[in-house]
Protein backbone atom coordinates (compact mmCIF):
# COMPACT_ATOMS: atom_id res chain seq x y z
CA UNK A 1 0.00 0.00 0.00
CA UNK A 2 1.32 3.50 -0.87
CA UNK A 3 1.86 6.22 1.80
CA UNK A 4 -1.72 8.71 1.80
CA UNK A 5 -1.51 11.63 3.12
CA UNK A 6 -4.44 13.39 4.02
CA UNK A 7 -4.97 17.42 4.96
CA UNK A 8 -7.75 19.17 6.26
CA UNK A 9 -8.39 22.92 4.98
CA UNK A 10 -11.61 23.90 5.20
CA UNK A 11 -11.09 27.22 3.61
CA UNK A 12 -10.39 25.44 -0.31
CA UNK A 13 -14.00 24.69 -2.30
CA UNK A 14 -12.47 21.95 -4.02
CA UNK A 15 -10.54 18.90 -3.21
CA UNK A 16 -7.30 18.24 -4.87
CA UNK A 17 -5.64 14.97 -5.04
CA UNK A 18 -2.05 14.31 -6.54
CA UNK A 19 -0.63 11.06 -7.10
CA UNK A 20 3.37 11.00 -7.44
CA UNK A 21 5.90 9.29 -8.89
CA UNK A 22 9.19 8.49 -8.38
CA UNK A 23 12.59 7.00 -9.97
CA UNK A 24 15.75 7.89 -10.31
CA UNK A 25 16.58 10.22 -12.87
CA UNK A 26 17.55 7.55 -16.31
CA UNK A 27 18.40 8.98 -19.97
CA UNK A 28 16.83 6.04 -21.08
CA UNK A 29 13.36 6.69 -19.18
CA UNK A 30 12.74 10.37 -19.14
CA UNK A 31 11.43 11.07 -22.17
CA UNK A 32 9.40 8.45 -22.17
CA UNK A 33 7.87 9.60 -18.92
CA UNK A 34 7.60 12.70 -19.67
CA UNK A 35 5.33 11.65 -22.72
CA UNK A 36 3.45 9.36 -20.55
CA UNK A 37 2.57 11.91 -18.33
CA UNK A 38 0.38 13.66 -20.58
CA UNK A 39 -0.42 11.13 -22.97
CA UNK A 40 -2.36 8.99 -19.84
CA UNK A 41 -4.39 12.19 -19.08
CA UNK A 42 -5.72 13.04 -22.62
CA UNK A 43 -8.04 9.35 -22.61
CA UNK A 44 -8.27 5.99 -20.49
CA UNK A 45 -9.64 3.01 -21.71
CA UNK A 46 -13.26 4.32 -21.17
CA UNK A 47 -12.88 7.70 -22.40
CA UNK A 48 -10.26 6.86 -25.47
CA UNK A 49 -10.54 9.83 -27.12
CA UNK A 50 -9.53 13.25 -25.71
CA UNK A 51 -13.47 14.99 -26.90
CA UNK A 52 -14.26 11.93 -24.85
CA UNK A 53 -12.79 12.59 -21.23
CA UNK A 54 -13.68 15.96 -21.87
CA UNK A 55 -16.84 15.44 -21.68
CA UNK A 56 -17.07 13.40 -19.01
CA UNK A 57 -15.13 16.29 -17.01
CA UNK A 58 -17.39 18.37 -17.96
CA UNK A 59 -20.52 16.50 -16.06
CA UNK A 60 -17.96 15.79 -12.76
CA UNK A 61 -18.64 20.02 -12.87
CA UNK A 62 -15.50 20.94 -14.32
CA UNK A 63 -13.25 19.15 -12.42
CA UNK A 64 -9.36 19.42 -13.81
CA UNK A 65 -7.44 16.65 -14.68
CA UNK A 66 -3.43 17.69 -15.11
CA UNK A 67 -0.30 16.12 -14.92
CA UNK A 68 3.66 17.17 -15.01
CA UNK A 69 7.00 16.57 -14.38
CA UNK A 70 9.46 17.31 -12.18
CA UNK A 71 13.15 17.25 -11.39
CA UNK A 72 13.43 16.63 -7.18
CA UNK A 73 17.18 15.97 -6.14
CA UNK A 74 17.93 13.60 -8.27
CA UNK A 75 14.46 11.91 -8.95
CA UNK A 76 12.30 12.29 -11.85
CA UNK A 77 8.95 12.33 -10.44
CA UNK A 78 5.20 12.13 -12.46
CA UNK A 79 2.38 13.72 -11.14
CA UNK A 80 -1.05 12.62 -11.78
CA UNK A 81 -3.81 14.90 -10.20
CA UNK A 82 -7.26 15.48 -10.38
CA UNK A 83 -9.02 18.95 -8.93
CA UNK A 84 -13.15 18.85 -8.27
CA UNK A 85 -15.72 20.75 -6.10
CA UNK A 86 -16.75 19.19 -2.62
CA UNK A 87 -19.96 17.04 -2.64
CA UNK A 88 -21.35 19.06 -0.26
CA UNK A 89 -21.74 22.53 -2.88
CA UNK A 90 -23.31 20.09 -5.62
CA UNK A 91 -25.12 17.30 -3.28
CA UNK A 92 -23.77 15.20 -5.73
CA UNK A 93 -21.00 12.31 -4.96
CA UNK A 94 -18.36 13.88 -7.35
CA UNK A 95 -15.34 12.60 -4.54
CA UNK A 96 -15.86 8.20 -5.84
CA UNK A 97 -16.30 9.57 -9.56
CA UNK A 98 -13.11 11.27 -9.79
CA UNK A 99 -11.05 9.18 -7.54
CA UNK A 100 -12.28 6.54 -9.95
CA UNK A 101 -11.22 8.37 -13.06
CA UNK A 102 -7.51 9.39 -11.58
CA UNK A 103 -6.99 6.05 -10.84
CA UNK A 104 -8.38 4.81 -14.29
CA UNK A 105 -5.47 7.21 -15.08
CA UNK A 106 -3.22 4.80 -13.97
CA UNK A 107 -4.58 1.57 -14.19
CA UNK A 108 -6.89 1.67 -17.29
CA UNK A 109 -4.98 3.90 -19.92
CA UNK A 110 -5.62 3.85 -23.29
CA UNK A 111 -3.64 0.72 -25.11
CA UNK A 112 -4.03 -1.78 -26.92
CA UNK A 113 -2.03 -4.79 -25.69
CA UNK A 114 1.13 -3.82 -25.21
CA UNK A 115 1.68 -0.83 -26.75
CA UNK A 116 -0.26 2.39 -26.56
CA UNK A 117 -1.97 4.11 -29.42
CA UNK A 118 -0.14 5.10 -32.09
CA UNK A 119 -2.24 8.15 -33.58
CA UNK A 120 -2.30 9.53 -29.88
CA UNK A 121 1.43 8.91 -29.72
CA UNK A 122 2.39 10.59 -32.63
CA UNK A 123 0.51 13.26 -31.61
CA UNK A 124 1.90 13.88 -28.17
CA UNK A 125 5.71 13.31 -29.76
CA UNK A 126 4.95 16.31 -32.22
CA UNK A 127 3.96 18.51 -28.91
CA UNK A 128 7.02 17.65 -27.08
CA UNK A 129 8.98 17.91 -30.30
CA UNK A 130 7.69 21.99 -30.42
CA UNK A 131 8.58 22.20 -26.85
CA UNK A 132 11.70 21.48 -27.94
CA UNK A 133 12.26 23.81 -30.76
CA UNK A 134 10.50 26.62 -28.14
CA UNK A 135 12.92 25.83 -26.01
CA UNK A 136 16.12 26.46 -28.40
CA UNK A 137 14.03 29.57 -29.49
CA UNK A 138 13.83 31.10 -25.41
CA UNK A 139 17.54 32.04 -25.72
CA UNK A 140 17.27 31.88 -21.50
CA UNK A 141 15.75 28.97 -21.61
CA UNK A 142 18.42 27.69 -23.93
CA UNK A 143 21.26 28.96 -22.02
CA UNK A 144 20.27 27.47 -18.98
CA UNK A 145 20.02 24.20 -20.37
CA UNK A 146 23.75 24.72 -22.02
CA UNK A 147 25.27 25.38 -18.36
CA UNK A 148 23.62 22.68 -16.99
CA UNK A 149 25.18 20.21 -19.87
CA UNK A 150 28.33 21.89 -18.90
CA UNK A 151 27.88 21.80 -15.44
CA UNK A 152 26.58 18.17 -14.73
CA UNK A 153 27.91 15.13 -16.55
CA UNK A 154 25.49 13.08 -15.22
CA UNK A 155 21.53 12.41 -16.14
CA UNK A 156 20.96 15.52 -13.92
CA UNK A 157 21.83 17.32 -16.91
CA UNK A 158 18.79 16.96 -18.85
CA UNK A 159 15.52 18.83 -18.30
CA UNK A 160 12.81 16.94 -17.22
CA UNK A 161 10.54 17.34 -20.47
CA UNK A 162 13.52 14.68 -21.85
CA UNK A 163 15.94 14.85 -24.27
CA UNK A 164 15.10 15.60 -27.91
CA UNK A 165 17.59 13.14 -29.69
CA UNK A 166 15.65 10.50 -28.05
CA UNK A 167 12.49 11.08 -28.67
CA UNK A 168 12.56 9.82 -32.74
CA UNK A 169 13.12 6.63 -30.81
CA UNK A 170 10.21 6.35 -28.36
CA UNK A 171 7.64 4.28 -30.16
CA UNK A 172 4.17 2.75 -28.72
CA UNK A 173 5.52 -0.33 -27.62
CA UNK A 174 8.61 1.39 -25.45
CA UNK A 175 6.10 3.86 -23.97
CA UNK A 176 4.62 0.95 -22.39
CA UNK A 177 7.15 -0.31 -21.31
CA UNK A 178 8.38 2.88 -19.54
CA UNK A 179 4.75 2.62 -18.15
CA UNK A 180 5.01 -1.07 -16.76
CA UNK A 181 8.16 -0.14 -15.23
CA UNK A 182 6.66 2.74 -13.57
CA UNK A 183 3.82 0.99 -12.08
CA UNK A 184 6.27 -1.67 -10.57
CA UNK A 185 9.48 0.19 -9.57
CA UNK A 186 8.45 3.93 -8.88
CA UNK A 187 7.98 4.93 -5.45
CA UNK A 188 4.38 6.34 -4.92
CA UNK A 189 2.49 8.17 -2.64
CA UNK A 190 -0.98 9.99 -2.41
CA UNK A 191 -1.45 13.33 -1.17
CA UNK A 192 -4.78 14.85 -0.71
CA UNK A 193 -6.13 18.52 0.76
CA UNK A 194 -9.34 19.96 0.89
CA UNK A 195 -12.31 20.01 3.47
CA UNK A 196 -11.76 16.80 4.32
CA UNK A 197 -11.28 14.07 7.30
CA UNK A 198 -9.30 10.70 7.48
CA UNK A 199 -12.75 9.11 7.12
CA UNK A 200 -11.76 9.05 3.66
CA UNK A 201 -9.03 6.86 3.76
CA UNK A 202 -10.20 3.59 3.47
CA UNK A 203 -11.92 4.71 0.20
CA UNK A 204 -8.25 6.37 -1.10
CA UNK A 205 -7.19 2.77 -0.11
CA UNK A 206 -9.48 1.17 -2.14
CA UNK A 207 -9.03 3.30 -5.21
CA UNK A 208 -5.13 3.49 -5.06
CA UNK A 209 -4.55 0.18 -4.12
CA UNK A 210 -0.67 0.14 -5.95
CA UNK A 211 2.42 -1.42 -4.46
CA UNK A 212 5.16 0.97 -4.12
CA UNK A 213 8.90 0.46 -3.89
CA UNK A 214 11.28 2.54 -2.22
CA UNK A 215 13.56 4.18 -4.80
CA UNK A 216 17.30 4.63 -3.52
CA UNK A 217 18.62 8.16 -5.18
CA UNK A 218 22.43 8.73 -5.82
CA UNK A 219 24.21 12.03 -4.66
CA UNK A 220 24.56 14.83 -6.28
CA UNK A 221 28.48 15.37 -5.84
CA UNK A 222 30.21 18.04 -7.72
CA UNK A 223 33.75 18.50 -6.22
CA UNK A 224 35.22 22.16 -5.87
CA UNK A 225 37.17 23.53 -9.05
CA UNK A 226 39.74 25.78 -8.05
CA UNK A 227 39.00 27.89 -11.31
CA UNK A 228 35.49 28.25 -12.94
CA UNK A 229 35.13 26.52 -16.32
CA UNK A 230 33.90 29.07 -18.49
CA UNK A 231 32.44 29.25 -21.53
CA UNK A 232 31.03 31.80 -24.48
CA UNK A 233 29.23 30.78 -27.55
CA UNK A 234 28.10 33.17 -30.47
CA UNK A 235 24.40 33.25 -31.65
CA UNK A 236 22.11 35.82 -33.13
CA UNK A 237 20.78 37.61 -30.25
CA UNK A 238 19.19 40.91 -29.27
CA UNK A 239 20.48 40.83 -25.70
CA UNK A 240 23.63 38.25 -24.07
CA UNK A 241 22.58 35.76 -21.91
CA UNK A 242 24.72 34.75 -18.67
CA UNK A 243 24.37 31.60 -16.25
CA UNK A 244 26.44 30.77 -13.79
CA UNK A 245 25.95 27.52 -11.73
CA UNK A 246 27.45 27.54 -8.36
CA UNK A 247 27.69 24.79 -5.27
CA UNK A 248 28.14 24.72 -1.38
CA UNK A 249 27.86 21.96 1.17
CA UNK A 250 25.28 22.01 3.16
CA UNK A 251 22.86 19.68 5.19
CA UNK A 252 19.19 19.69 5.44
CA UNK A 253 17.84 21.34 7.99
CA UNK A 254 21.18 22.94 9.42
CA UNK A 255 22.19 26.25 10.22
CA UNK A 256 23.97 26.48 7.10
CA UNK A 257 21.51 25.20 5.43
CA UNK A 258 19.00 28.26 6.17
CA UNK A 259 22.20 30.66 5.67
CA UNK A 260 22.29 29.54 2.22
CA UNK A 261 18.85 30.54 1.74
CA UNK A 262 19.13 33.76 3.02
CA UNK A 263 22.01 34.91 0.99
CA UNK A 264 20.64 33.48 -2.25
CA UNK A 265 17.51 35.98 -0.88
CA UNK A 266 19.77 38.87 -0.24
CA UNK A 267 22.36 38.45 -3.62
CA UNK A 268 19.85 38.17 -6.38
CA UNK A 269 16.13 36.72 -4.52
CA UNK A 270 13.94 39.89 -5.65
CA UNK A 271 14.21 43.52 -6.64
CA UNK A 272 15.78 44.38 -3.18
CA UNK A 273 18.80 42.14 -3.82
CA UNK A 274 22.31 43.14 -4.62
CA UNK A 275 22.17 42.04 -7.58
CA UNK A 276 19.06 43.70 -9.08
CA UNK A 277 20.13 47.24 -6.83
CA UNK A 278 23.61 47.27 -8.41
CA UNK A 279 24.09 45.53 -11.38
CA UNK A 280 20.88 46.41 -13.00
CA UNK A 281 20.03 49.69 -11.45
CA UNK A 282 23.00 51.70 -10.76
CA UNK A 283 25.65 50.01 -13.24
CA UNK A 284 22.56 49.52 -16.15
CA UNK A 285 24.55 46.41 -16.93
CA UNK A 286 21.39 43.97 -17.08
CA UNK A 287 18.01 44.09 -18.85
CA UNK A 288 16.93 41.27 -15.79
CA UNK A 289 18.58 39.45 -13.36
CA UNK A 290 17.98 36.76 -10.92
CA UNK A 291 19.57 34.38 -8.02
CA UNK A 292 17.79 30.73 -7.34
CA UNK A 293 18.70 28.36 -4.99
CA UNK A 294 18.14 24.39 -4.12
CA UNK A 295 19.37 24.39 -1.12
CA UNK A 296 18.78 20.71 -0.74
CA UNK A 297 21.18 20.06 -3.27
CA UNK A 298 23.20 22.69 -2.20
CA UNK A 299 22.81 24.61 -6.21
CA UNK A 300 22.68 28.42 -6.53
CA UNK A 301 22.33 29.84 -9.90
CA UNK A 302 22.58 33.32 -11.62
CA UNK A 303 20.57 34.14 -14.43
CA UNK A 304 20.79 37.21 -16.59
CA UNK A 305 20.08 39.10 -19.82
CA UNK A 306 23.02 41.59 -20.50
CA UNK A 307 23.78 43.95 -23.21
CA UNK A 308 26.03 42.11 -25.63
CA UNK A 309 28.74 44.98 -25.62
CA UNK A 310 29.00 44.71 -21.64
CA UNK A 311 28.44 40.94 -20.69
CA UNK A 312 32.21 40.41 -19.64
CA UNK A 313 31.81 43.72 -17.45
CA UNK A 314 28.52 42.27 -16.25
CA UNK A 315 30.24 38.83 -15.60
CA UNK A 316 32.65 40.74 -13.67
CA UNK A 317 30.60 42.94 -11.74
CA UNK A 318 28.22 39.64 -10.72
CA UNK A 319 30.99 38.28 -9.64
CA UNK A 320 31.94 40.67 -7.15
CA UNK A 321 28.12 41.14 -5.28
CA UNK A 322 29.01 37.32 -4.44
CA UNK A 323 32.47 38.85 -2.74
CA UNK A 324 30.63 41.95 -1.06
CA UNK A 325 28.60 38.83 0.55
CA UNK A 326 31.42 37.34 2.05
CA UNK A 327 32.97 40.58 2.99
CA UNK A 328 29.19 41.50 4.96
CA UNK A 329 28.83 44.95 2.52
CA UNK A 330 25.53 44.64 2.92
CA UNK A 331 23.09 46.33 5.47
CA UNK A 332 21.45 45.07 8.42
CA UNK A 333 17.99 45.71 6.63
CA UNK A 334 18.30 44.03 4.08
CA UNK A 335 19.04 40.94 5.71
CA UNK A 336 15.43 41.40 7.79
CA UNK A 337 13.69 42.02 4.40
CA UNK A 338 14.95 39.08 3.18
CA UNK A 339 14.04 37.32 5.57
CA UNK A 340 10.88 38.61 5.67
CA UNK A 341 10.27 37.99 2.06
CA UNK A 342 11.10 34.34 2.89
CA UNK A 343 8.54 33.54 5.21
CA UNK A 344 6.21 35.46 3.06
CA UNK A 345 6.72 33.34 0.33
CA UNK A 346 6.80 30.00 2.41
CA UNK A 347 3.27 30.81 4.32
CA UNK A 348 1.55 31.67 0.89
CA UNK A 349 2.49 28.60 -0.50
CA UNK A 350 -0.34 27.17 1.80
CA UNK A 351 -2.92 29.45 0.00
CA UNK A 352 -3.16 26.83 -2.76
CA UNK A 353 -4.07 23.21 -2.95
CA UNK A 354 -0.58 22.66 -4.92
CA UNK A 355 1.74 24.56 -2.56
CA UNK A 356 0.97 21.95 0.39
CA UNK A 357 1.16 19.17 -1.67
CA UNK A 358 4.54 20.08 -3.22
CA UNK A 359 6.49 20.93 0.08
CA UNK A 360 4.78 18.38 1.94
CA UNK A 361 6.17 16.07 -0.88
CA UNK A 362 9.19 17.44 -1.07
CA UNK A 363 10.16 16.96 2.66
CA UNK A 364 9.46 13.19 1.67
CA UNK A 365 13.08 13.13 0.34
CA UNK A 366 14.47 14.50 3.71
CA UNK A 367 16.06 12.07 6.33
CA UNK A 368 15.18 15.14 9.24
CA UNK A 369 11.36 16.51 9.13
CA UNK A 370 10.72 20.51 9.60
CA UNK A 371 7.60 21.80 10.87
CA UNK A 372 6.53 25.35 9.35
CA UNK A 373 7.16 26.89 12.31
CA UNK A 374 10.49 25.17 12.26
CA UNK A 375 11.31 26.15 9.29
CA UNK A 376 10.67 29.90 10.10
CA UNK A 377 12.74 30.19 13.14
CA UNK A 378 15.44 28.21 11.40
CA UNK A 379 15.09 31.45 8.71
CA UNK A 380 14.17 34.13 12.00
CA UNK A 381 17.70 32.88 13.57
CA UNK A 382 19.82 33.56 10.40
CA UNK A 383 22.59 35.93 11.92
CA UNK A 384 24.78 38.05 9.35
CA UNK A 385 28.01 36.30 10.46
CA UNK A 386 26.30 32.97 9.48
CA UNK A 387 25.23 34.48 5.36
CA UNK A 388 29.08 35.65 5.78
CA UNK A 389 30.06 32.40 6.22
CA UNK A 390 27.98 30.91 4.07
CA UNK A 391 28.72 33.04 0.96
CA UNK A 392 32.34 32.13 1.62
CA UNK A 393 32.08 28.52 0.94
CA UNK A 394 30.27 29.37 -2.37
CA UNK A 395 32.28 27.76 -5.46
CA UNK A 396 31.55 29.30 -8.90
CA UNK A 397 31.65 26.39 -11.02
CA UNK A 398 30.18 27.01 -14.52
CA UNK A 399 30.14 30.50 -16.13
CA UNK A 400 28.05 30.18 -19.54
CA UNK A 401 27.59 32.81 -21.87
CA UNK A 402 25.83 32.91 -24.89
CA UNK A 403 26.00 36.27 -26.64
CA UNK A 404 26.48 37.49 -30.15
CA UNK A 405 29.97 38.30 -31.66
CA UNK A 406 30.47 42.33 -31.71
CA UNK A 407 32.98 42.91 -34.11
CA UNK A 408 35.39 45.77 -34.39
Amino acid sequence: MIPIYIKNEKKFKTITLALKFKAPIDADLITERSLLAKLMTKSTANYPTEQKLYDYLSDLYGAHLSSYVTKQKTAHVMTFSIEFIHDKFIDEPLFDACCQLLSDVIKHPNVNGDSFNEQKVVQEKQLLNARFDNMKDNKAQASFQRMLKEMFQTSYRYPSIGIEDRLPDVTPASLYAAYESMLQKDEKALYVIGDVTEEIRSKLEHYFDFNSEDVTLEPLELEPKAKSVYVTEYTDTSQARINMGMTVHVEYGTSDYFALIVMNQIYGGDATSLLFMNVREKMSLAYQIHSQVDARLGLMYVVAGVQNATYQQAVDTILSQLEMMKQGEFSEELLIIAKKMLISHRRENFDRPRGWIEVSYASSFDTAQLSTEEWIKGIESVTKEEVMAIAEQVNVQTIYCLAEEVKA
